[in-house]
C-alpha cells in the first residue's frame, strides 16, 4: 500500500519522486483544487480507476477508469474535490504495472 503526498514544484523545477503502483485498490492518493496524477507508462500498460463518490447512496456509481498504453506516453489526471470528494481516494490498479510510475503533483 502507498499513500501518496502532494508534491509541490516550486517555480524553479524541482525532481519528482516518482512510485510505482500497487495491483489491487490499495494506494491512496489526495484530491484537491490544482491536485493531479502524473502517470508516466514506460513499458507497462494497464489502468487505473479513480472511485466517483455516491453522494445520495441511492444510485450506482462507476468509477473514473483511465486506461494507460505503454511507449513512455505521460499522462495527466486531475483530481478535483467537486468530482471525487474531499479525499484522500483509493485508487485500483490493474494490468501490466511494469514500468509504470505515478506521482500526485500541485500545479502552481
Amino acid at each position: 500500500m502507498t499513500a501518496l503526498a502532494v508534491q509541490s514544484p516550486t517555480h524553479a523545477g524541482q525532481q519528482l519522486s516518482m512510485t510505482t503502483p500497487t495491483t489491487g485498490a490499495v494506494d491512496t492518493v489526495p484530491t484537491g483544487a490544482g491536485v493531479g496524477l502524473l502517470i508516466l507508462a514506460g513499458s507497462g500498460s494497464g489502468n487505473v480507476t479513480i472511485p466517483i463518490p455516491n453522494v445520495d447512496g441511492t444510485q450506482a456509481v462507476t468509477g473514473r477508469n483511465v486506461v494507460i498504453a505503454s511507449g513512455n506516453t505521460p499522462w495527466s489526471v486531475p483530481l478535483p474535490p467537486s468530482l471525487y470528494g474531499p479525499g484522500p481516494v483509493t485508487v485500483t490498479w490493474a494490468g501490466t504495472l511494469t514500468g509504470i510510475t505515478y506521482a500526485a503533483l500541485m500545479t502552481p
